[in-house]
């Protein structure tokens, strides 16, 4: 067995024990994470050195998982559609893991504080739901000036994922189901609004 195959399976065993602490509703901190993977804590800060970095690691790893293509392939071109598909499939993925989702987003709020405002030692926020919005897009690129495009895009961003999740529970008052309906409507209405203005 090589060294980097034992390496790869330190790291998954952490990030597997992180992973359940975070569904039990449990802080992470380096020595827990450790103890619960069967890991020294040594070791475990040598992967880790902080609960930052675990954090870290868990959104990309979250992000990894979230791929829209075969969804999109499904829906075709319409721009509407698609971005419903990836509304339904992302809230129906973060409302069935509510308490993961929002440790993430608490760890990225205590990242950005500790780094002062949001330096570039460890990034706050992956590409993941971007990257997402511009697939869903890209019937629109050529149709919409750029301009228009980029401000879609980002208009987008704002009514799905873990903030509109958040929003729609705790602000709004929303079960799950309302939630996603109130989320895929504000979408449709963006999107046409975009093509009716070009």
């Amino acid at each position: 067995m090589s060294r980097d195959n034992q390496k790869q399976r330190t790291r998954t065993a952490l990030l597997e024990a992180a992973a359940g602490m975070v569904k039990d509703g449990r802080p992470l901190t380096v020595a827990e994470v450790a103890e619960a993977a069967m890991v020294s804590t040594a070791t475990a800060y040598r992967y880790f050195p902080s609960p930052q970095t675990l954090w870290a690691a868990l959104a990309e790893r979250s992000g990894q998982h979230l791929h829209v293509g075969g969804l999109l392939e499904e829906t075709g071109e319409d721009p509407v559609a698609r971005m419903d598909a990836v509304i339904r499939y992302i809230a129906e993925l973060q409302f069935g893991d509510e308490p993961s989702w929002r440790g993430l987003v608490r760890a990225n709020l205590d990242r950005w504080f500790s780094q002062g405002g949001g330096s570039a030692e460890t990034p706050v926020r992956g590409e993941t739901r971007i990257r997402m919005t511009r697939q869903v897009l890209e019937p629109l690129d050529g149709v919409l000036p750029p301009e228009a495009h980029r401000r879609l895009t980002m208009a987008l961003m704002l009514v799905y994922g873990v903030e509109a999740l958040i929003v729609t529970r705790d602000a709004c008052h929303l079960e799950p189901e309302e939630a996603t309906e109130v989320m895929r409507w504000a979408a449709q209405a963006l999107i046409e609004a975009a093509v009716r203005d070009a």
